[in-house]
């Protein structure tokens, strides 16, 4: 399958399921100075985050889909093996107040084993911390849908903020196996419950805080060279 397929497959079954398809921003962001270019799908919807109610404002739904062009250089020493690549596309699906955990999971669930035909061979949720609980909600939802390897880990599944603050929270990652039989993480689903007033250096140092957002925003992020 040729990854037009695939961004097509993706941004119909969102569509379908009530998303408005936003076109990719600009690799120059227009309105974050965080970053010199743009390193992921959510990058153009940030501020939506902390101001949901602007988003049906702007775009006229709470529900958006995108396949966002990014580039990255904070892994560059990993550039050139099986997963990882400078320039890239991320698609995402993304909610501020439309829908939650349970819905996300079951998209992505959906999307990957019944769209995509594909075994799912573990996810992980995160297994809190001193300020943030465990995510027993994710758990539980996945062993609804039959998981049985579902593991519990860190500060890895923890995501954001992106530059000196910004949205972040707990995540849930979904692993497949890639044609060489190596467990390749596929999709990443944030759950954006927190603001953090400081970077993510200050904030695994103790010496940022987090406010619970009012809303919780939802954040899908894959690159499309993961499905290649």
């Amino acid at each position: 399958m040729k990854s037009d397929e695939i961004r097509l497959r993706f941004l119909k079954f969102f569509e379908e399921r009530g998303h408005k398809i936003i076109p990719s921003s600009s690799l120059i962001p227009e309105n974050d100075s965080s970053v010199l270019f743009t390193t992921a799908g959510m990058q153009q919807f940030k501020k939506y985050y902390l101001n949901p109610e602007l988003m049906e404002k702007d775009f006229g739904t709470k529900n958006v889909a995108s396949a966002q062009k990014c580039v990255r250089t904070s892994d560059i020493d990993e550039v050139g093996d099986n997963t990882h690549l400078t320039f890239f596309e991320m698609l995402g699906n993304f909610s501020f107040g439309g829908y939650g955990r349970k819905e996300a999971i079951q998209y992505a669930y959906e999307f990957i084993t019944k769209e995509m035909n594909l075994e799912i061979s573990y996810v992980t949720v995160y297994e809190g911390s001193e300020n943030v609980p465990k995510d027993e909600d994710s758990k539980k939802i996945w062993q609804e849908l039959g998981l049985k390897d579902i593991r519990e880990e860190g500060a890895d599944v923890f995501w954001g903020p992106t530059g000196d603050s910004g949205p972040c929270g707990p995540t849930t990652e979904i692993y497949c196996k890639s044609v060489s039989s190596e467990d390749v993480e596929l999709w990443n689903i944030v759950f954006n419950e927190y603001f953090c007033n400081g970077s993510r250096e200050q904030l695994d140092k103790g010496e940022a805080k987090l406010e619970k957002l009012p809303v919780l925003g939802v954040d899908t992020g894959m690159g499309l060279k993961d499905w290649l």
